[in-house]
């Protein structure tokens, strides 16, 4: 505040300024203290982020018996997943006439994923979109049926065979399921 002055010149109130601490005398108390706020926040985003104590997610199950039966009568000669065992859990499940494609998906056993896929179209092509461009390893027989077995970039494994016009994929592209995984899903395989 500066102080007022008169035309007379006499300064009639003069009030005293005062000065501000030079910076960097604080003190260590001032920067523990900082520190122990800054850690109490931390602390509380620790404890309210915590996952709770299962992490697993409960599998939505659902039921693609309707897709496979409308597919075994448009294809009658294709063979599909039936019979599984309870622990097989399909989870996921399409079938689009026009394109004639089945995929159904399954959470196998053994908490993997694995997916069966019958795909109407140029077998090369099918091959390579579903077995994401995988590299043939070795033909396998199942029940008497000759599989080309593919692997592709990532590891994931996929069997292929084909059936007229139909590709059968089972595996696919998201696949995370073993070579046994796989036997079984292709054992299941009847003809609609």
């Amino acid at each position: 505040m500066t102080p007022a002055v008169p035309d007379n010149g006499v300064v009639t109130q003069v009030t005293e300024v005062e000065e501000k601490p030079k910076r960097g005398r604080e003190t260590t108390l001032d920067m523990v203290r900082s520190l122990g706020l800054v850690m109490i926040i931390v602390v509380m985003i620790w404890f309210f982020a915590q996952p709770p104590s299962s992490d697993e997610q409960e599998i939505r199950v659902v039921d693609p018996s309707a897709d496979v039966m409308a597919f075994s009568s448009d294809q009658p000669g294709v063979p599909v997943p039936t019979g599984l065992p309870d622990r097989w859990r399909p989870t996921s499940s399409t079938y689009l006439a026009g394109e004639q494609l089945l995929r159904v998906g399954y959470v196998t056993p053994s908490d993997t994923y694995a997916e069966y896929a019958a795909v109407a179209g140029p077998v090369v092509e099918v091959r390579d979109a579903y077995t994401g461009d995988g590299v043939l390893r070795e033909e396998v027989v199942v029940d008497g049926d000759a599989w080309e077995l593919y692997e592709d970039a990532d590891g994931s494994l996929s069997m292929v065979r084909t059936y007229g016009e139909i590709t059968v994929v089972v595996g696919t592209l998201r696949s995370s399921a073993g070579l046994g995984d796989l036997d079984a899903l292709v054992r299941s395989l009847r003809v609609g």
